[in-house]
Protein backbone atom coordinates (compact mmCIF):
# COMPACT_ATOMS: atom_id res chain seq x y z
CA UNK A 1 0.00 0.00 0.00
CA UNK A 2 1.01 3.66 -0.48
CA UNK A 3 0.19 6.72 0.89
CA UNK A 4 1.28 10.33 -0.57
CA UNK A 5 0.62 13.62 1.38
CA UNK A 6 -0.32 16.61 -0.95
CA UNK A 7 -0.10 20.17 0.38
CA UNK A 8 -2.61 22.58 -0.90
CA UNK A 9 -0.91 25.61 -2.13
CA UNK A 10 -3.67 28.48 -0.74
CA UNK A 11 -3.11 32.21 -1.42
CA UNK A 12 -3.87 34.01 1.89
CA UNK A 13 -4.62 37.74 2.00
CA UNK A 14 -2.46 40.37 4.38
CA UNK A 15 -4.12 41.49 7.74
CA UNK A 16 -3.75 45.21 6.05
CA UNK A 17 -4.71 44.16 2.63
CA UNK A 18 -8.32 43.83 1.51
CA UNK A 19 -10.96 41.41 3.35
CA UNK A 20 -13.87 39.26 2.07
CA UNK A 21 -16.94 40.74 3.39
CA UNK A 22 -19.10 39.34 6.43
CA UNK A 23 -21.95 37.46 5.45
CA UNK A 24 -24.03 37.96 8.10
CA UNK A 25 -25.36 41.94 9.33
CA UNK A 26 -23.55 43.51 12.59
CA UNK A 27 -26.68 42.30 14.94
CA UNK A 28 -25.81 38.66 14.11
CA UNK A 29 -22.24 38.47 14.28
CA UNK A 30 -21.54 36.27 17.18
CA UNK A 31 -18.87 35.69 18.92
CA UNK A 32 -17.83 32.06 17.28
CA UNK A 33 -18.97 33.41 13.94
CA UNK A 34 -16.29 36.56 13.94
CA UNK A 35 -13.70 34.14 15.51
CA UNK A 36 -13.88 31.63 12.53
CA UNK A 37 -15.37 33.06 9.86
CA UNK A 38 -12.68 33.23 7.25
CA UNK A 39 -11.75 36.63 5.40
CA UNK A 40 -8.16 36.03 4.29
CA UNK A 41 -8.01 32.89 2.32
CA UNK A 42 -8.35 34.15 -1.36
CA UNK A 43 -7.50 30.91 -2.59
CA UNK A 44 -7.38 27.29 -1.77
CA UNK A 45 -5.74 25.48 -4.57
CA UNK A 46 -4.48 25.89 -8.06
CA UNK A 47 -4.34 22.88 -9.86
CA UNK A 48 -2.34 22.26 -13.30
CA UNK A 49 -5.13 19.70 -14.54
CA UNK A 50 -4.37 17.04 -17.13
CA UNK A 51 -6.65 18.02 -19.82
CA UNK A 52 -4.88 21.76 -19.83
CA UNK A 53 -4.91 24.64 -18.32
CA UNK A 54 -5.44 25.28 -14.08
CA UNK A 55 -8.29 24.93 -11.96
CA UNK A 56 -8.45 27.63 -9.08
CA UNK A 57 -10.65 26.31 -6.30
CA UNK A 58 -11.81 29.09 -3.61
CA UNK A 59 -14.35 29.86 -0.89
CA UNK A 60 -17.10 32.08 -2.01
CA UNK A 61 -14.95 35.51 -3.26
CA UNK A 62 -18.17 37.56 -2.49
CA UNK A 63 -16.45 41.32 -2.96
CA UNK A 64 -12.54 39.79 -3.24
CA UNK A 65 -13.87 38.57 -7.34
CA UNK A 66 -12.84 41.52 -8.65
CA UNK A 67 -9.07 41.23 -6.80
CA UNK A 68 -8.69 38.01 -8.02
CA UNK A 69 -10.00 38.50 -11.48
CA UNK A 70 -8.14 41.49 -11.83
CA UNK A 71 -4.97 40.08 -10.35
CA UNK A 72 -4.21 37.44 -12.46
CA UNK A 73 -1.31 37.26 -14.60
CA UNK A 74 0.80 35.30 -17.20
CA UNK A 75 4.01 36.27 -16.98
CA UNK A 76 3.80 40.46 -16.52
CA UNK A 77 0.57 40.57 -18.75
CA UNK A 78 -3.04 40.69 -16.85
CA UNK A 79 -5.06 37.65 -18.37
CA UNK A 80 -7.90 38.62 -20.62
CA UNK A 81 -11.27 38.47 -18.76
CA UNK A 82 -12.98 36.08 -21.60
CA UNK A 83 -10.16 34.13 -20.51
CA UNK A 84 -11.16 33.64 -16.78
CA UNK A 85 -14.16 31.33 -15.88
CA UNK A 86 -16.31 31.30 -13.12
CA UNK A 87 -18.13 29.06 -11.46
CA UNK A 88 -20.32 30.20 -8.35
CA UNK A 89 -21.78 27.53 -5.47
CA UNK A 90 -23.13 28.82 -2.28
CA UNK A 91 -20.21 28.05 -1.17
CA UNK A 92 -17.23 27.77 -3.02
CA UNK A 93 -15.95 28.75 -6.12
CA UNK A 94 -14.01 27.23 -9.26
CA UNK A 95 -12.27 29.11 -11.89
CA UNK A 96 -10.99 27.66 -15.04
CA UNK A 97 -7.44 29.03 -17.01
CA UNK A 98 -6.92 27.69 -20.36
CA UNK A 99 -3.44 28.63 -19.82
CA UNK A 100 0.11 27.03 -19.41
CA UNK A 101 0.48 27.20 -15.49
CA UNK A 102 4.37 27.86 -15.71
CA UNK A 103 4.48 32.09 -15.59
CA UNK A 104 0.93 32.41 -13.82
CA UNK A 105 0.97 34.95 -11.45
CA UNK A 106 -1.41 36.80 -8.64
CA UNK A 107 -0.97 41.02 -8.06
CA UNK A 108 -1.93 41.77 -4.56
CA UNK A 109 -2.46 45.08 -2.74
CA UNK A 110 0.47 46.34 -5.31
CA UNK A 111 2.61 43.06 -5.12
CA UNK A 112 3.21 40.27 -7.14
CA UNK A 113 3.84 36.75 -6.18
CA UNK A 114 4.06 33.12 -8.18
CA UNK A 115 0.79 31.53 -8.24
CA UNK A 116 1.65 28.16 -7.03
CA UNK A 117 0.24 25.01 -8.93
CA UNK A 118 0.71 21.33 -7.91
CA UNK A 119 0.34 18.73 -10.44
CA UNK A 120 -3.04 17.09 -10.36
CA UNK A 121 -3.74 14.14 -8.30
CA UNK A 122 -6.18 12.29 -10.37
CA UNK A 123 -4.04 9.77 -11.55
CA UNK A 124 -3.05 8.54 -7.40
CA UNK A 125 -6.91 7.35 -7.35
CA UNK A 126 -7.47 6.37 -10.62
CA UNK A 127 -10.12 3.36 -10.81
CA UNK A 128 -10.29 2.98 -6.88
CA UNK A 129 -13.23 2.82 -4.77
CA UNK A 130 -12.20 5.58 -2.53
CA UNK A 131 -14.00 6.65 0.57
CA UNK A 132 -13.37 10.17 1.40
CA UNK A 133 -13.53 12.74 4.79
CA UNK A 134 -12.74 15.66 6.14
CA UNK A 135 -10.36 15.33 9.03
CA UNK A 136 -9.34 17.45 12.34
CA UNK A 137 -7.98 15.64 15.57
CA UNK A 138 -9.66 12.74 15.36
CA UNK A 139 -7.77 9.33 16.67
CA UNK A 140 -5.59 8.00 14.33
CA UNK A 141 -6.61 4.46 15.28
CA UNK A 142 -10.44 5.64 14.51
CA UNK A 143 -9.54 7.12 10.62
CA UNK A 144 -7.80 3.65 10.43
CA UNK A 145 -10.95 1.75 11.59
CA UNK A 146 -13.01 3.89 9.32
CA UNK A 147 -10.63 2.61 6.15
CA UNK A 148 -10.36 -0.76 7.57
CA UNK A 149 -14.06 -1.27 8.42
CA UNK A 150 -15.36 0.12 4.59
CA UNK A 151 -12.52 -1.83 3.16
CA UNK A 152 -13.88 -5.04 4.53
CA UNK A 153 -17.23 -4.84 3.86
CA UNK A 154 -17.74 -2.77 0.94
CA UNK A 155 -14.24 -3.37 -0.90
CA UNK A 156 -12.94 0.08 -0.33
CA UNK A 157 -9.59 0.27 -1.78
CA UNK A 158 -8.74 3.97 -1.92
CA UNK A 159 -9.15 6.78 0.51
CA UNK A 160 -9.25 10.84 0.26
CA UNK A 161 -8.82 12.22 3.72
CA UNK A 162 -8.66 16.48 3.79
CA UNK A 163 -6.46 17.11 7.39
CA UNK A 164 -7.93 20.79 8.23
CA UNK A 165 -4.92 21.14 10.25
CA UNK A 166 -4.52 18.59 12.92
CA UNK A 167 -2.38 19.67 16.13
CA UNK A 168 -2.21 16.16 17.58
CA UNK A 169 -0.24 14.41 14.34
CA UNK A 170 1.28 15.36 11.07
CA UNK A 171 -0.61 14.75 7.55
CA UNK A 172 2.70 12.78 6.98
CA UNK A 173 1.94 10.51 10.27
CA UNK A 174 -1.66 9.81 9.38
CA UNK A 175 -0.12 8.67 6.27
CA UNK A 176 1.91 5.91 7.69
CA UNK A 177 -0.69 4.84 9.72
CA UNK A 178 -3.02 4.72 7.19
CA UNK A 179 -0.49 2.56 4.87
CA UNK A 180 -0.93 -0.18 7.19
CA UNK A 181 -4.47 -0.91 6.93
CA UNK A 182 -4.91 -4.24 4.81
CA UNK A 183 -7.13 -3.74 1.86
CA UNK A 184 -6.08 -0.13 0.82
CA UNK A 185 -4.03 0.22 -1.81
CA UNK A 186 -3.73 4.35 -1.95
CA UNK A 187 -4.32 6.62 0.52
CA UNK A 188 -4.21 10.57 -0.27
CA UNK A 189 -3.54 12.78 2.35
CA UNK A 190 -4.29 16.76 1.25
CA UNK A 191 -3.30 19.03 3.63
CA UNK A 192 -5.32 21.78 4.07
CA UNK A 193 -5.09 23.88 7.16
CA UNK A 194 -7.24 26.72 6.54
CA UNK A 195 -10.39 28.12 8.68
CA UNK A 196 -13.19 25.71 8.45
CA UNK A 197 -16.08 28.35 9.54
CA UNK A 198 -18.25 29.09 12.33
CA UNK A 199 -20.45 25.89 13.18
CA UNK A 200 -23.58 27.85 14.34
CA UNK A 201 -26.76 28.84 12.30
CA UNK A 202 -26.99 31.71 10.31
CA UNK A 203 -30.55 33.41 8.79
CA UNK A 204 -32.66 31.59 6.24
CA UNK A 205 -31.44 33.57 3.40
CA UNK A 206 -27.58 34.23 4.68
CA UNK A 207 -24.67 33.04 2.53
CA UNK A 208 -23.85 30.22 4.47
CA UNK A 209 -20.24 30.85 6.74
CA UNK A 210 -18.95 27.47 5.98
CA UNK A 211 -17.16 27.56 3.06
CA UNK A 212 -14.46 24.77 3.88
CA UNK A 213 -15.53 21.16 3.65
CA UNK A 214 -17.93 21.73 0.23
CA UNK A 215 -15.17 23.81 -1.13
CA UNK A 216 -13.16 20.37 -0.49
CA UNK A 217 -15.49 17.89 -2.30
CA UNK A 218 -15.94 19.67 -5.32
CA UNK A 219 -12.12 20.37 -5.21
CA UNK A 220 -12.30 16.33 -5.30
CA UNK A 221 -15.14 16.31 -7.93
CA UNK A 222 -12.85 17.73 -9.93
CA UNK A 223 -9.18 16.74 -9.58
CA UNK A 224 -8.64 13.81 -6.81
CA UNK A 225 -11.50 11.42 -7.59
CA UNK A 226 -12.39 12.73 -11.55
CA UNK A 227 -10.90 9.18 -12.85
CA UNK A 228 -12.09 7.10 -9.65
CA UNK A 229 -14.59 4.62 -9.89
CA UNK A 230 -16.58 5.79 -7.04
CA UNK A 231 -16.30 7.33 -3.65
CA UNK A 232 -18.17 7.45 -0.77
CA UNK A 233 -18.63 10.54 1.45
CA UNK A 234 -18.83 9.73 4.60
CA UNK A 235 -17.44 11.15 8.09
CA UNK A 236 -14.95 9.25 10.21
CA UNK A 237 -17.63 8.86 12.27
CA UNK A 238 -19.75 7.20 10.26
CA UNK A 239 -19.84 3.88 9.15
CA UNK A 240 -22.54 2.02 6.06
CA UNK A 241 -24.41 -1.07 6.90
CA UNK A 242 -25.67 -3.26 4.30
CA UNK A 243 -26.10 -6.67 3.59
CA UNK A 244 -23.31 -9.51 4.19
CA UNK A 245 -21.00 -9.47 0.82
CA UNK A 246 -22.79 -6.17 -0.90
CA UNK A 247 -21.26 -3.75 -1.79
CA UNK A 248 -21.95 0.08 -1.58
CA UNK A 249 -19.68 0.59 -4.29
CA UNK A 250 -20.90 -1.81 -6.43
CA UNK A 251 -24.51 -1.27 -6.13
CA UNK A 252 -23.63 2.68 -7.25
CA UNK A 253 -21.45 1.50 -9.51
CA UNK A 254 -24.67 -0.21 -11.17
CA UNK A 255 -27.14 2.29 -10.40
CA UNK A 256 -28.94 4.17 -13.44
CA UNK A 257 -27.80 7.80 -12.04
CA UNK A 258 -24.40 6.34 -10.60
CA UNK A 259 -25.32 7.72 -7.17
CA UNK A 260 -26.47 6.31 -4.10
CA UNK A 261 -28.35 8.18 -0.98
CA UNK A 262 -27.67 6.69 2.62
CA UNK A 263 -30.76 6.78 5.27
CA UNK A 264 -29.20 6.35 8.46
CA UNK A 265 -29.36 6.54 11.92
CA UNK A 266 -27.29 7.41 15.42
CA UNK A 267 -25.38 5.14 17.35
CA UNK A 268 -24.26 5.12 20.79
CA UNK A 269 -21.41 3.24 23.17
CA UNK A 270 -22.97 1.42 26.60
CA UNK A 271 -24.82 4.21 28.44
CA UNK A 272 -22.53 4.35 31.07
CA UNK A 273 -19.44 5.58 29.00
CA UNK A 274 -17.74 8.74 29.76
CA UNK A 275 -16.34 11.63 26.96
CA UNK A 276 -15.38 9.69 23.02
CA UNK A 277 -15.53 6.22 22.24
CA UNK A 278 -14.50 4.58 19.12
CA UNK A 279 -16.96 2.94 16.84
CA UNK A 280 -16.80 -0.34 17.40
CA UNK A 281 -18.19 0.49 21.19
CA UNK A 282 -21.32 1.76 19.18
CA UNK A 283 -23.20 -1.05 19.58
CA UNK A 284 -26.48 0.89 20.63
CA UNK A 285 -29.36 2.77 19.68
CA UNK A 286 -31.71 4.99 21.39
CA UNK A 287 -35.35 3.68 21.82
CA UNK A 288 -36.89 4.56 19.47
CA UNK A 289 -33.93 4.94 16.86
CA UNK A 290 -33.40 8.75 16.19
CA UNK A 291 -32.09 9.47 12.61
CA UNK A 292 -29.60 11.50 11.49
CA UNK A 293 -28.80 13.52 8.27
CA UNK A 294 -28.23 11.21 5.18
CA UNK A 295 -24.59 10.42 2.89
CA UNK A 296 -24.02 9.78 -0.31
CA UNK A 297 -22.02 7.25 -2.67
CA UNK A 298 -21.25 8.44 -6.33
CA UNK A 299 -19.76 7.23 -9.52
CA UNK A 300 -17.73 10.76 -10.14
CA UNK A 301 -17.81 9.62 -14.36
CA UNK A 302 -21.54 8.84 -14.28
CA UNK A 303 -24.83 11.07 -14.03
CA UNK A 304 -24.87 13.17 -11.09
CA UNK A 305 -20.64 13.30 -10.69
CA UNK A 306 -21.44 16.16 -12.91
CA UNK A 307 -23.49 18.19 -10.06
CA UNK A 308 -21.74 20.05 -7.39
CA UNK A 309 -21.38 17.61 -4.47
CA UNK A 310 -22.42 19.35 -1.15
CA UNK A 311 -22.01 17.62 2.83
CA UNK A 312 -25.50 15.82 2.46
CA UNK A 313 -27.04 15.71 -0.75
CA UNK A 314 -26.39 17.02 -4.34
CA UNK A 315 -28.96 17.80 -6.81
CA UNK A 316 -32.39 19.12 -6.57
CA UNK A 317 -34.90 18.46 -3.61
CA UNK A 318 -36.71 15.04 -5.35
CA UNK A 319 -32.76 13.65 -6.13
CA UNK A 320 -33.21 11.80 -3.22
CA UNK A 321 -36.30 9.86 -4.56
CA UNK A 322 -34.35 8.63 -7.33
CA UNK A 323 -31.32 7.37 -5.26
CA UNK A 324 -32.69 6.90 -1.57
CA UNK A 325 -31.42 3.42 -0.40
CA UNK A 326 -33.34 0.05 0.94
CA UNK A 327 -30.28 -1.82 1.34
CA UNK A 328 -27.78 0.23 2.76
CA UNK A 329 -27.61 2.54 5.53
CA UNK A 330 -25.62 4.74 7.75
CA UNK A 331 -24.54 4.31 11.48
CA UNK A 332 -23.59 7.76 12.79
CA UNK A 333 -21.52 7.04 15.87
CA UNK A 334 -22.22 9.42 18.41
CA UNK A 335 -19.59 9.67 20.63
CA UNK A 336 -16.61 9.26 17.99
CA UNK A 337 -16.19 12.68 18.15
CA UNK A 338 -13.78 15.20 19.16
CA UNK A 339 -15.60 17.22 21.05
CA UNK A 340 -15.87 20.24 18.55
CA UNK A 341 -19.67 19.97 18.74
CA UNK A 342 -21.70 20.06 22.00
CA UNK A 343 -23.66 17.18 23.14
CA UNK A 344 -21.95 14.57 21.72
CA UNK A 345 -21.36 12.85 24.98
CA UNK A 346 -24.59 12.76 26.20
CA UNK A 347 -26.81 9.66 25.93
CA UNK A 348 -30.55 9.29 25.36
CA UNK A 349 -33.16 8.37 27.64
CA UNK A 350 -33.21 4.76 26.61
CA UNK A 351 -30.98 2.76 24.45
CA UNK A 352 -31.03 -0.57 23.34
CA UNK A 353 -28.28 -3.21 22.04
CA UNK A 354 -28.62 -3.60 18.54
CA UNK A 355 -27.34 -7.16 17.99
CA UNK A 356 -27.37 -6.92 14.34
CA UNK A 357 -24.80 -4.17 15.08
CA UNK A 358 -22.90 -5.87 17.42
CA UNK A 359 -22.04 -9.13 15.01
CA UNK A 360 -21.42 -6.53 12.10
CA UNK A 361 -18.87 -5.23 14.21
CA UNK A 362 -17.53 -8.16 15.17
CA UNK A 363 -17.21 -9.58 11.62
CA UNK A 364 -15.43 -5.98 9.91
CA UNK A 365 -13.29 -5.47 13.92
CA UNK A 366 -12.45 -8.87 15.13
CA UNK A 367 -13.87 -10.14 17.93
CA UNK A 368 -17.39 -9.67 20.61
CA UNK A 369 -17.49 -5.93 21.78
Amino acid sequence: MTAHVIHLPGVILPETGPLRDHVRPPARRSPLYLERFDRRTLIYDAVERPQGGVLLTAPRLLNLWPLLRDGLRLGDVPLPRRAIRRHKSLRFEQITIPSPGERMRIEIAGGAQPLPLRPSGAPLLADRRVVMAVNKDNHPSWICDWARFHARRHGADGVLVFDNGSRSYTPQDLADDLAAVPGIARAVIVSAPFPYGPADKGGRFDVPPRFFQTAMFNLARRDFLVQARSALSVDIDELVAGPDGDSIFEATERHPLGMITLPGHWAFPAPDTQGPAAQRDHIWQADPPQPCHQKWCINPRGPMGRVAWNVHKLGGPLQPLFTMSDRFSLLHCRACSTGWKPGRFAPPDAVTKDMGTQALFADAFGGPN
